[in-house]
């Protein structure tokens, strides 16, 4: 077993990322001993004495170096001679042309030789496509059959054993008609179970709300039972709650399944011995979200894992009640006192003897051993780490070794991930051509998602005497026993005393290089990545420059929905991690964008039909209540209750994981700009815009959280590639002249400006209807918001912090999830880089920290606040002037009508390369109507094309190059 000292680990922590391009052309069977991951916390994943890493490679022949994404699931056929694993990622693939290649953008099922000698170091013997998955997977008792459900296929796969080799014998069709209960949803095949003689497999339709009870001989559905209570087979009762997001089947015997409800927190059990249809036989409610399920070999006793609540359920089957809840995350020495949760546990499997319950925890990286019998029964006894985002844990036939498999890895830098670039236009033309270089370009398959690779670890169980170190490295990779510091102490007190207010703005999709590549001030940037550089973006290279340049944060989330989760949360829940990567991917796979306050498009967080209504926005063919009518069940029986499986919880309680839940709870007061809304009044139209809509009287915006409804600006319009940030910094302008006024601005501002995203162009209002103009738009906007606060009374206590929601449509020479983040205010260093890692945890944490609130997770409890990037020594005075860039001279945005007077930027005016019709012509099959729904790498490419002209996609570099220009903080 490995020893590391992680005080040089956390010193060189700062190139690992970039080291890692080298490690993305390894082989498949290579692996790291320690990475840090975009949250700040570090993975070990063969820290396991003889532990062995394999990524999943299904060495497809015209991508050898590509590795499947997000193992879901791994099962131990009855002979204990075949692992199987399923995954349910991203896994798109783009050929040399730049088109989607739809034959190999699929799943996989990868099936490993474990017999003999082989247990030691899985032999992969063969890996079958499958178009879609999710989280269903199970072999039939005798071993002859492998089924695995296929997401939104919304069928169940069956593969038969013939010799050595697995073939696919047959698909069941659910027969959802290409519907799930939701607005405008598919259908998505989950979890599965089968019955002990094998003659009933029953699935989790876990976007119908309901499971599928199949005969195996037959291969037909016998029937579909809906897991509501409004239904006759279950309590009869309109509009209850319950059923919800069925994720996990277990059947005892061959007439009782178990199906775990994610979102509605409990466990159904459903009696299905009738040929004809089934019977409710109880209503088992939990503390978190019921995730993976297994029962032991008497099946007397079902272990539950639990998200949110980081708890494993233990379930009487004989009284159906719960009779132990145990503490998941660590042993009571680790974590003594921590009201915080976040280990997100996700999957629980038993030991081959039955003593001892292995929980996997995919928050922390972690797998607790819990003891069943003895004087620590159902306590964990220790921890042991994994790779990154571990999901299922299966043992050897005899018990003696442990199988991990894991969802994702650290990505690395992504140079040829490309947006559009202004500062980089230039007439030199690459070798090659324009559409060689983008070809190439397309090949290399650097969008984010693609570059987070699946793995298997393999090792012996870990004896009892390994325990201590090994849960020790677990605390050590979670910060759980942090060295004590002094000065963050000393300087977050002195700031709390001093700062009294927060705004904290997040904007759209960056990377550091992709805006301050070419700051040139000691930085760690690189120039020829600066797509919108000073020119464009001339209050970011201010604000960097002038106050801090931090060069070295992350940002966790992989794309918008995910992204938000970390902004706000500061972690994400499991069932949300799977549903992004499904709904990223270049072949839609049907799952819904699970987050900012709706689950399968349903404004979940509010309780009545009428609450949904308002929330959805005006009657009519689009509103709630229509669209919903027609689903089974109805609109009363749809989503029913407030649950909200994205939503984490934390000490303020459940469901009230977010930073302004934390205010709230600390006696602060809130102000929401655009955050967790949806847009229901009119922009107007581009020659009769509605550019001040509280002057206008049009409420733009619904709150999708409660919490928020009173604290919003309902005047402040939410994502909308058509609006003007320039229009939202009005608006806030005109309620900050009313808090100065007055004297009473909030605890914190939420502020999102999101126009640096891009998209709309041929719709976009007030001429800002190009990609530089766009970001130019942002630029400003920023900028001038900073100003306001500089030149008001409030400048002398209120700290400024603007991040990205994600940083997933750009490139960077260091990592793929490093993004710029600008901190402005009193006491905030001047003019000087700091190459802290950080990361938004530690910007939640900060928040925390100055407001006074409880902490909202296991996250922000034991990282850092960016105490860093203060002097406390300093006079606490700051100002800044904003400026325009040359650009917006070609929009319609009346800058002279600003509150402040904005002056441009020194320097030739410059000029969009293409109008707005060339925009609107080349984007015209894109769709800006929500965050994330255009493909990035297309997109990438139409802007690059469009302001580069024939100037080709830049070609990737070489490891050594990257490795060389890495900043050691030493």
């Amino acid at each position: 077993m490995k020893n590391y000292d992680f005080k040089h680990v956390l010193r060189v922590g700062t190139i690992m990322s970039a080291v890692l391009l080298a490690f993305h052309a390894q082989a498949d069977t290579d692996a790291i001993d320690v990475a840090q991951l975009p949250s700040g916390q570090y993975i070990t994943p063969t820290f396991m004495r003889g532990a062995v890493q394999q990524y999943l490679n299904p060495r497809l022949p015209g991508y050898p170096n590509f590795v499947a994404g997000e193992a879901v699931r791994s099962q131990l056929s009855p002979d204990g001679k075949t692992l199987a694993i399923i995954t349910a990622g991203q896994n798109s693939l783009y050929k040399p042309d730049g088109t989607v290649d739809k034959a190999n953008s699929t799943q996989y099922l990868f099936l490993y030789d474990v017999s003999g000698n082989n247990k030691k170091r899985p032999v992969l013997t063969q890996v079958i496509q499958q178009t879609n998955a999710y989280v269903g997977l199970v072999f039939s008792p005798d071993g002859n059959t492998l089924y695995a459900t296929g997401g939104s296929d919304d069928a169940v796969y069956a593969y038969v054993r013939n010799g050595g080799t697995w073939t696919a014998s047959g698909t069941i069709a659910l027969g959802h008609n290409g519907k799930g209960l939701g607005l405008g949803v598919q259908p998505n095949a989950g979890g599965l179970g089968i019955s002990a003689d094998g003659k009933t497999l029953v699935v989790a339709n876990n976007y119908n709300d309901s499971i599928s009870v199949i005969d195996t001989t037959t291969r037909t559905v016998r029937y579909e039972h809906d897991l509501r209570p409004f239904f006759p087979g279950n309590e009869g009762t309109p509009g209850g709650v319950g059923g919800t997001f069925p994720f996990a089947v277990v059947i005892k015997g061959n007439n009782v399944a178990y199906v775990s409800s994610d979102r509605d927190r409990e466990v159904v059990a459903i009696d299905i011995s009738s040929a004809s249809d089934g019977r409710l036989v109880k209503r088992i409610k939990l503390d978190g979200n019921a995730l993976g399920m297994t029962l032991d070999a008497s099946q007397s006793t079902l272990y539950v894992a639990q998200d949110n609540a980081d708890q494993v359920a233990v379930i009487d089957t004989n009284s159906n009640t719960v009779r132990a809840k145990i503490d998941a995350r660590a042993p009571g020495d680790v974590l003594p006192h921590a009201p915080n949760t976040g280990a997100a546990t996700f999957a629980v499997t038993l030991s081959r003897d039955g003593r001892t319950l292995y929980a996997v925890n995919a928050g922390t990286n972690a797998i607790a051993v819990i003891p069943l019998v003895g004087p620590r029964a159902y306590r964990v006894a220790g921890l042991i780490p994994t790779a990154f985002e571990p999901h299922d844990v299966t043992f050897s036939a005899d018990g003696s070794w442990i199988y991990v498999v894991n969802g994702k890895s650290v990505t690395g830098p992504n140079p040829d991930h490309l947006s559009g670039s202004t500062a980089n236009m230039t007439s030199i033309t690459y070798p090659g051509g324009n559409a060689a270089a983008a070809a190439a370009a397309r090949a290399s398959n650097e969008y984010q998602f693609q570059l987070e690779r699946a793995s298997l670890v393999s090792a012996p169980v870990p004896p009892e005497s390994d325990l201590a170190q090994l849960t020790q490295q677990v605390a050590n990779n979670n910060f759980y026993r942090p060295e004590a510091n002094a000065r963050d102490r000393e300087v977050m007190h002195f700031v709390r005393d001093h700062i009294k207010h927060v705004i904290y703005i997040v904007k759209e999709n960056r990377t550091y290089d992709q805006i301050l590549g070419d700051l040139g001030n000691g930085a760690h940037g690189d120039p020829a990545l600066a797509q919108f550089g000073a020119s464009i973006t001339p209050n970011f290279h201010r604000l960097a420059s002038q106050f801090v340049t931090i060069d070295n944060f992350m940002n966790p989330g992989d794309g918008s929905m995910d992204g938000w989760s970390w902004a706000l949360q500061g972690r994400v829940t499991n069932t949300e991690t799977l549903s992004q990567q499904l709904n990223y991917a270049a072949v839609n796979r049907g799952m819904s964008y699970e987050s900012e306050g709706a689950n399968r498009s349903v404004p979940v967080n509010w309780a009545t039909v009428a609450e949904r209504d308002a929330a959805a926005g005006p009657a009519g063919t689009t509103n709630y209540s229509t669209q919903s009518a027609s689903l089974p069940g109805g609109t009363d029986n749809l989503l029913t209750g407030t649950g909200n499986h994205a939503s984490s919880d934390s000490p303020v309680g459940e469901q009230q994981g977010y930073i302004f839940d934390a205010v709230l709870a600390a006696g602060g007061s809130v102000r929401n700009y655009g955050f967790l809304v949806n847009n229901i009044g009119s922009v107007g139209t581009k020659s009769a815009p509605v550019v001040s809509p509280y002057a206008s009287g049009i409420v733009q915006v619904a709150p999708l959280d409660p919490k928020l409804a009173p604290v919003t600006d309902v005047y402040f319009r939410g994502f909308d590639q058509n609006y003007p940030d320039l229009w939202r910094y009005q608006e806030w302008k005109r309620e900050f002249d009313q808090y100065v006024a007055n004297g009473n601005l909030p605890s914190l501002s939420l502020v999102r400006l999101s126009h640096d995203h891009m998209g709309s162009f041929g719709t976009a209002l007030a001429g800002v209807n190009t990609p530089e103009t766009q970001q130019a738009d942002d630029d400003l906007s920023v900028g001038s918001l900073v100003e306001a606060v500089a030149k008001s009374p409030y400048a002398a206590n209120t700290l400024i912090i603007v991040t990205e929601d994600d940083v997933q449509d750009g490139p960077d020479h260091v990592d793929s999830h490093r993004g710029p983040v600008y901190v402005v205010g009193p006491y905030v260093k001047q003019g000087q880089v700091v190459g802290t890692r950080y990361s938004q945890v530690n910007a939640l944490r900060t928040i925390e920290d100055i407001l006074g609130t409880q902490h909202i997770n296991l996250n922000t409890a034991f990282q850092r606040p960016m105490a860093d990037v203060f002097d406390v020594h300093s006079s606490g005075t700051w100002n800044y002037t904003a400026v325009a860039s040359t650009v917006l001279k070609t929009t319609g945005l009346a800058l002279a009508s600003l509150p402040q007077d904005v002056k441009y930027a020194a320097g030739p005016d410059i000029e969009p390369k293409h109008d707005a019709s060339y925009w609107a012509k080349a984007t015209a099959k894109f769709d800006f109507s929500d965050a994330d729904e255009v493909p990035p790498d297309q997109f990438n490419r139409v802007l690059w094309k469009g302001m580069m002209g024939e100037k080709p996609y830049p070609a990737i570099r070489g490891a050594h190059q990257v490795v060389a220009s890495v900043k050691d903080d030493d």
